[in-house]
Order: structure tokens, then sequence, then C-alpha cells
């Protein structure tokens, strides 16, 4: 927990192929060679998903997760990109985060509703998009400024689609 004004390794990340770090600092996590991620920092809302709402130090592993290819980290909440092209997501939930149709906050990752051909994953802070297999976006959380892409200005816990 001391700030160092020159970088220091993370211990216990020796592979890594991809890095984020949630939005505000508060955690951030990597996605290791063998598929799968580990997180480190805060967790007052289970967004290390490791099971708890302890603050880590060291990286702990996101549960569940062995076959992630892509990581992202937003305000709070962590979601993974799998290789059969769905995304699990852990964390704060308030405004629908986490995509599986609740406000339920996580500790482990859980499933987005309805997403099984994403290509990519990103964070906001208080939202997430996916990237769809025919070039469409799904977005869902936080809404108030109109950042889900829908024509509205209201929160979605479960994925809508980004309108052009």
């Amino acid at each position: 927990t001391t700030n160092r004004s020159a970088p220091v390794s993370v211990s216990g990340i020796s592979s890594a192929t991809q890095i984020n770090a949630g939005s505000g600092g508060s955690h951030s996590c990597a996605l290791l060679s063998n598929n799968t991620v580990q997180c480190w920092g805060s967790n007052g809302y289970g967004q290390l998903g490791d099971g708890t709402t302890t603050n880590r130090t060291t990286p702990v592993p996101l549960s569940g997760i062995s076959n992630a290819t892509n990581v992202a980290a937003g305000e709070g909440h962590t979601c993974a990109l799998l290789d059969n092209n769905t995304v699990q997501c852990s964390g704060r939930n308030d405004t629908g985060q986490l995509g599986d149709g609740t406000t339920t906050q996580r500790t482990t990752p859980v499933a987005v509703s309805g997403i099984s051909t994403a290509t990519a994953v990103a964070n906001g802070s208080y939202h997430t998009c996916a990237l769809l297999s025919d070039k469409t976006i799904r977005c869902w959380g936080y809404n108030s400024t109109g950042q889900l892409g829908d024509r509205t200005t209201t929160n979605r816990s479960a994925p809508v689609q980004m309108q052009f």
C-alpha cells in the first residue's frame, strides 16, 4: 500500500499478455498466457472475483475463469471475454453493469445475459460494452448521459443494442 514514484514488479505476475486498470484506480487485472485472469487492489464490491470483498495487495485468480481472451476493469467491476465468445463479470452491479439482468452485487463472475458471439469487451466507469461478431455493439449498465448508445438515458441490467 506504499505509493511508488518508480515502477515495481507485480508479485506473482510473470506471463501477462494484457493488463487493465479499473477507472478511478481502484483495482487492476492481468490476463495471463494460460488464459486465466488475476486481479488485485480494492475489492469492496467483489470486483476481484475471488468470492470475497477483501482488498488484496497481491494478485488473486478471477474465480472459475480458465479460458479468457480479454479482461476489462471498470469502477468496481471486472469483465472477462472467454474463448467461447461469452462474457462473465463480477463486482458492483447497482446500475446493472454486470449485465446479468439484475442489480445484485456479485463476488464471483456471472454470465452476461444473451451474449454468445462477443469478440471484444470494454468497461466504462459504471457500464460495459461488447463488440459482437456481426459488428454490432451491445452495452449495459449506467446510462445517465446516453453512454449505452440506445437513444435513452435509462440504466440497463441486460445488454441492449447500440443504435446508430
